[in-house]
């Protein structure tokens, strides 16, 4: 098995309500890395990996912020954006590209400060 890995950075603005800290908007030069697997080389197409990650990390996220961005248009709740969510979307949303193939997702707000998601496979075996 390979596990075939590709990253962006994005830099973005966020706030978690409530947080001492985080409850005010600032922002983060965030590192995303997806990981797929693979059983043979060449299974997973390197350039369609680094597309998706462009279209749908970079482009949807630099330069954005993050509570806007992902605010569901319908609900006025609060919404609260940390790294954990944002790497649960990114799986969600890679796992309909790369179907049953993903790994995981890193998502890092600082160099020294990461989260990584792996999502539950199917049949609940990993």
């Amino acid at each position: 098995m390979f596990l075939v890995k590709a990253c962006t950075m994005f830099s973005a603005a966020h706030r978690i309500e409530g947080h001492p800290r985080c409850g005010k908007i600032h922002g983060h030069n965030y590192r995303v890395c997806i990981v797929v697997r693979e059983e043979r080389p060449l299974q997973v197409d390197l350039d369609a990996l680094e597309e998706w990650l462009e279209r749908n990390v970079f482009q949807r996220f630099d330069h954005q912020y993050l509570n806007k961005v992902l605010a569901a248009p319908d609900k006025d709740e609060k919404l609260v954006v940390t790294s954990e969510e944002l790497a649960v979307l990114i799986a969600d949303m890679l796992e309909q590209a790369f179907p049953g193939r993903v790994e995981y997702v890193e998502v890092c707000e600082t160099e020294n400060l990461c989260i990584e998601y792996r999502p539950p496979r199917r049949g609940g075996f990993r």
